[in-house]
């Protein structure tokens, strides 16, 4: 794989003011000992503190630095996402900003990339935290691991490397940046992972942990099923098949039902006050109705590919 090639640094910032200033000098004196072209881009996510005047100092000082400062504190992944819709570069790399692992592990990313992998994440050994964390944490990552089929130790990591292929066609909503790794592998990405040294950071705290946020994982678990079985291959399970057949189903059984008691009437016997009756008649309406909504889903997703030039596939490159 040829070598030297563009890389972008992407940084998300919430209450980083005596760490990010830290974080930029380790980048810089980084970026000295390499041939690349780099970028920095910290992306202020609405910080209550003097992140983002340490920032724009920075960046009015130094050309490899760019600051992006959100109107408000609207996540870290839309911090991310709008770090990676202003990079430039062919690799795209990502950090916190609280130096909880060490930039010199960048050069191990970056190397990995440059021979041809697609996705490359990090596992911080030695991590801190209580134990009820920890086990959750693990317990985040056997599930996320077992829904992606991707084998990953710690989905968390803030040091990541991308390909430029791979960040075109990931877009983050919510806060679906944890399962980055899964949305690679979505794509079919070629993924390393390796071992990095963890420290606890000096300053300030982190803002992304709680009860909270255990639930917001555990619900977006549900959304990355859906998008992982959806998204990599959307035309095998159309919403025409999957409602349609579903509606056929119900729809039949409601229809025999209702031919069981028209017999019966027949018979002379009464079907007035029988439950089955509001049965029936139940299931057939929910079976026409999952098959319209199929229908539905199919004009739906046909307009979104359509009027949006997305395609069903990626390519990784063209010789």
């Amino acid at each position: 794989m040829a070598k030297n090639k563009s890389v972008s640094i992407v940084i998300p910032c919430y209450n980083e003011e005596k760490n990010i200033n830290r974080m930029f000098d380790e980048l810089l004196d980084f970026i000295k000992t390499r041939s690349s072209e780099f970028e920095i881009i910290a992306v202020n996510d609405g910080s209550t503190d003097d992140t983002w005047n340490v920032i724009s100092k920075y960046a009015k000082k130094h050309k490899e630095i760019k600051g992006i400062n959100l109107m408000g504190n609207f996540g870290q992944s839309c911090a991310y996402q709008a770090g990676f819709d202003l990079s430039k570069g062919e690799h795209i790399l990502t950090i916190n900003a609280d130096l909880e692992t060490s930039t010199s592990h960048l050069s191990k990313v970056i190397k990995y990339l440059n021979e041809g992998y697609d996705f490359v994440n990090t596992n911080r050994v030695g991590r801190w935290g209580k134990v009820q964390r920890k086990i959750s944490s693990a317990g985040a990552n056997t599930i996320a691991s077992w829904i992606s089929g991707i084998k990953i130790k710690d989905l968390g990591s803030g040091m990541k490397g991308f390909r430029r292929v791979i960040i075109e066609n990931i877009k983050l909503y919510g806060e679906m940046h944890r399962f980055l790794p899964a949305l690679a592998h979505l794509y079919g990405a070629k993924t390393i992972e390796f071992d990095v040294d963890f420290k606890d950071r000096d300053y300030g705290e982190s803002y992304y942990k709680g009860h909270k946020r255990t639930i917001k994982v555990a619900l977006d678990f549900v959304t990355l099923a859906f998008l992982l079985r959806f998204a990599k291959k959307p035309f095998s399970a159309m919403p025409g098949r999957l409602f349609g057949f579903t509606g056929a189903i119900v729809t039949g059984l409601g229809g025999l039902a209702c031919l069981y008691l028209f017999v019966l009437k027949l018979m002379g016997q009464s079907i007035g006050g029988r439950p089955l009756l509001i049965l029936a008649v139940l299931l057939v309406i929910v079976g026409v109705q999952s098959m319209m909504m199929g229908m539905i889903g199919e004009l739906l997703m046909r307009t979104y590919f359509e009027s949006s030039s997305r395609t069903t596939y990626v390519i990784r490159e063209i010789v």
